[in-house]
């Protein structure tokens, strides 16, 4: 997958890292939102007369969700792209792959056998690097970040928290 990885192109590779920064924005904004949460909390338990403050911190709840919906269809659009891409370069190189085949070698598979793996098993492949993005990029960036934002409220249940995400990653 590295040696696949390294064909593509300049623009691809911008397009990826943009794709982990609207990554990071995304999981930012998403983290932003149990702390509006917990505000809204506050001043729907206090006894004064604070509607206004209320509707002030919903309305920047719902910014951040908002953006963070933005930044999540960023994200799928872009990787959609480099995925489509990168599928049309590994289509064109295994065509060109069949093609400087000799006819000992072409009658060891059939045609059937040779335009499946040209469709399904680019497909499959497409489908990691789709799945790559938006697993291996944004779940351990998010089970870090929100380690590190509860840090400093509870060590218990930090470390508790910490010990469990490292037990999913492993």
């Amino acid at each position: 997958m590295g040696k696949l990885l390294g064909t593509m192109t300049r623009k691809e590779l911008f397009l990826g890292i943009l794709c982990v920064i609207f990554i990071l924005l995304q999981v930012y904004l998403e983290l932003e939102i149990p702390d509006y949460m917990s505000q809204i909390t506050q001043l729907v338990t206090t006894a004064t007369d604070s509607m206004g403050q209320i509707l002030e911190v919903g309305g920047k709840m719902l910014l951040c969700a908002l953006g963070s919906l933005i930044s999540g269809v960023i994200v799928a659009v872009g990787v959609a792209r480099i995925a489509s891409n990168f599928g049309a370069s590994l289509r064109l190189r295994l065509f060109d792959r069949v093609l400087s085949f000799s006819n000992e070698e072409l009658s060891h598979f059939s045609t059937a056998s040779l335009i499946t793996r040209s469709t399904n098993d680019v497909t499959q492949v497409q489908n990691a690097l789709v799945m790559g993005f938006q697993v291996l990029v944004k779940a351990p960036v998010t089970a870090i970040w929100a380690i590190l934002k509860i840090l400093d409220k509870n060590s218990a249940w930090t470390l508790t928290t910490a010990l469990a995400v490292g037990c999913l990653m492993l």
